[in-house]
């Protein structure tokens, strides 16, 4: 816990500026995890920012930025949304948009001008998987004791093991898999800030576990699909053909036990086999404590038959889009005309955040997103051999297939600051 607080030796090396930014940092990261209270979350970015101006000289930053493409492209993006937001029809929805999505602009720049060398970044990732854990720790026990109450094993799982920092479990169970992914890299580069070895299973056991019970699809789908192409990577380019073995061994006995153990997440999945929808159907949803039949609307029938009613308005307008302020009326009517009253009576968004820009702003839009959010930071994280990159980048873009990460204010600090960060970690040339 030393390197949290700054009182081991190696943080003597970091500059006053260091040391401040680190704190705000860490204390943002927090805020990630508590119920939301925007003025402390907004407060303490406002800090960050101020710090920004004299982190770094001016020439540095105009260096940074005429070298980091993808913030330009990232604004650029920003610009878009302001753009469309005048030209809406409804300007006044287009306008609260523009301010739910002001972390895209606000954390890229402030972090896309700076450069956070090799130890602040270790050290912001070692606090980051701490209070992770700490946080789905006490989740776990939190609904373990409710659960020990009321004898009602579904406290343990989904949105019910968050329910007491008012977060949904899919945006944390993405949190949690960046925060193995921050363990990964830092045992990769073998870094100084990892404790003993034992402390080291012991963060990953409660982090895999927690994974599991959050029962997010997606969530489960990515860690466990990355892990196994990290070891086949690892037995193919090291020749490391038994230890690799023995890791998919590991993985899979894993996987077994916790299916075992915490039987309910596995609901989740059954709902796949559950595709067919009809429109104006009126039945149920689908919950992960109760029997999946095939007469209720479920996470895989819902989330096709919007995306169908998306594309219908992209067919409509698939350059320039329908315009931000003006797509959430757009899909209403279309809901109304399939009458697809379940969809209709919720406000259903579009579970897919491409879908939602290319709704929203065209193919322009969304090859300005994925250009400055996705492509050009990979393309230069594998160019820099950034392991870390290269696992959170294709995490989040995996994420957004199943969830309109820009239509919730978490979903944008989350994807504005790792991939700001990942920008920012870059060593200048």
């Amino acid at each position: 816990m030393k390197p949290i607080l700054l009182m081991d030796e190696q943080a003597g090396l970091l500059s006053k500026k260091d040391k401040l930014l680190y704190g705000l940092v860490t204390a943002f990261l927090l805020t990630l995890y508590l119920p939301h209270i925007p003025v402390i979350t907004n407060i303490i970015f406002g800090a960050i920012a101020l710090l920004s101006f004299s982190y770094n000289s001016w020439e540095d930053k105009r260096r940074l930025l005429r070298q980091r493409k993808e913030v330009l492209i990232i604004l650029l993006f920003y610009l878009l949304h302001i753009i469309s937001a005048l030209i809406s029809d409804n300007i006044k929805e287009g306008f609260s948009y523009l301010v739910l999505r002001l972390p895209l602009l606000a954390f890229i720049l402030v972090l896309g001008w700076i450069y956070m060398h090799q130890a602040l970044k270790e050290r912001i990732l070692f606090a980051y998987i701490i209070i992770t854990t700490m946080v789905l720790l006490f989740c776990m026990v939190w609904q373990f004791i409710q659960y020990q109450a009321t004898g009602n094993a579904a406290l343990l799982y989904n949105d019910s093991l968050t329910d007491i920092i008012e977060r949904q479990s899919v945006y944390v169970a993405n949190m949690v898999n960046l925060a193995i992914f921050s363990l990964i890299y830092l045992l990769s580069i073998k870094s100084a800030f990892l404790p003993k070895q034992i402390w080291v299973y012991a963060v990953l056991l409660v982090l895999l576990v927690a994974n599991f019970l959050l029962a997010s699809r997606i969530g489960i789908t990515i860690l466990y699909g990355t892990l196994f192409c990290l070891s086949l990577f690892y037995i193919i380019k090291k020749r490391k053909f038994l230890a690799g073995a023995a890791f998919v061994l590991a993985l899979a006995a894993a996987g077994f036990l916790l299916v075992k153990a915490f039987p309910k997440t596995i609901n989740r999945f059954r709902e796949l086999g559950y595709t067919h929808y009809e429109y104006s159907h009126r039945g149920m949803e689908s919950h992960y404590n109760m029997q999946v039949t095939p007469d209720q609307w479920n996470g895989a029938n819902i989330r096709l038959a919007v995306w169908n009613c998306g594309w219908e308005l992209v067919k409509q307008h698939p350059v320039f889009g329908v315009q931000v302020g003006d797509k959430m009326d757009e899909l209403m009517q279309v809901y109304a005309d399939k009458q697809f009253n379940f969809a209709y009576a919720s406000r259903r968004n579009l579970h897919n955040t491409y879908l939602d820009v290319l709704v929203a702003l065209g193919a322009v839009g969304l090859i300005v997103f994925l250009a400055g959010f996705f492509v050009i930071p990979f393309i230069k994280s594998i160019h820099t051999h950034n392991l870390f990159g290269m696992l959170v980048i294709p995490a989040f873009a995996l994420s957004l297939v199943s969830e309109t990460y820009l239509d919730r204010s978490l979903g944008n600090m989350l994807l504005a600051f790792f991939i700001g960060f990942v920008i920012s970690c870059r060593k200048p040339v």
